[in-house]
């Protein structure tokens, strides 16, 4: 079987044996469900185990399926490209990495001069394995380079997550600008946002080293205009994620005593999913505030009909915080 992702199935079947597990749970992230068919079989086949693929949605640890797994009658759940931020599960739950195996090297090699003298160095779980021939091959060009330690949910030194941005921070103040390594704009947005500095992304998926600058301008604005529409708003659904390592209700809490100190009315609403069709029966509302996953705010913003804003944004929006003091959503 070809994967896009590198998978170690042989050492998976191996803890299965070696634990003894009849039947085990698979968590995979939504690019690699469609080789979900082909990991049960071939796991089914080498360990001689059932295989049960939980089908839901999955977008990181935060989402961890241990209840349900557990309800299925399962030994244990094998969580696939996350890295663990849970202390403690129902069940045995493994952690697999997914590599991706791409070099970025030649294309780092390229754009070399692009980069300013310091750099600090940030990537995803995918990419980890490669920080230390990244960050060898930049201080060969004369550069230093800067990684910054594991903090709170972070795993490994470097590591950037979609709701912590803690290794950028930690090193913002020893470097001029930051290294991305990975796809999409979300990871290098919320580095660019939460530090102040200039990040490139080197996505070896569009074969491009991307400023961000390019890019986070037009999401500001964005950003800026759902703000704007908030302001006159009156009434606000305060979205509380049930993803156990979304769950922040002590915040949900916050944002309605801030709401009622500004003379409008926030009303709680649960959901384990969320997304603009969700939504359309609160019509009754004029704006929602999103307490889970900070990444709902920010990447589907135009799908929304009405303002979505992160608790940051809505301190703007009531003139608690300035404009000029925007900053990302993070858990930590």
């Amino acid at each position: 079987m070809n994967y896009v992702f590198d998978l170690d199935l042989a050492g998976v079947a191996g803890i299965i044996k070696k634990e003894g597990y009849t039947c085990v749970a698979l968590q995979l992230p939504e690019g690699l469900k469609d080789s979900g068919v082909d990991i049960s079989n071939r796991l089914a086949l080498d360990a001689d185990c059932e295989v049960i693929i939980l089908g839901d949605p999955c977008y990181g640890a935060c989402d961890l399926a241990d209840f349900e797994a557990l309800g299925l009658g399962c030994d244990a759940l094998f969580h696939f490209g996350h890295s663990r931020i849970f202390k403690n599960a129902r069940l045995p739950v493994h952690y697999i990495a997914v590599k991706i195996p791409r070099d970025p090297l030649p294309l780092l090699k390229e754009n070399l001069d692009q980069l300013p003298r310091r750099v600090g160095l940030v990537t995803t779980i995918q990419h980890v394995h490669l920080l230390d021939e990244i960050k060898k091959v930049i201080e060969e060009s004369g550069r230093s380079v800067a990684v910054g330690s594991a903090l709170g949910r972070i795993a490994y030194p470097g590591q950037v997550l979609g709701c912590s941005f803690s290794t950028a921070k930690d090193v913002a103040d020893d470097v001029e600008g930051f290294l991305f390594v990975g796809t999409g704009n979300f990871h290098p947005l919320g580095v660019a946002l939460s530090t102040g500095k200039k990040v490139f992304a080197l996505d070896m998926e569009r074969g491009e080293l991307r400023d961000m600058s390019d890019v986070s301008e037009p999401i500001l604005r964005r950003r800026f205009a759902a703000i704007t529409r908030a302001q006159d708003a009156q009434s606000f659904g305060i979205l509380i994620g049930e993803k156990e390592g979304q769950r922040r209700l002590g915040l949900a809490k916050k944002v309605r005593g801030m709401l009622e100190e500004k003379g409008r009315s926030g009303y709680f609403i649960a959901l384990r999913e969320i997304n603009p069709d969700v939504l359309l029966p609160f019509r009754g509302l004029d704006a929602f505030v999103n307490t889970a996953c900070p990444r709902i705010t920010i990447d589907d913003t135009a799908r929304y009909k009405k303002p979505v804003l992160t608790p940051v944004e809505l301190e703007i929006a009531l003139g608690i915080r300035d404009w000029e003091d925007y900053a990302m959503d993070e858990i930590v």
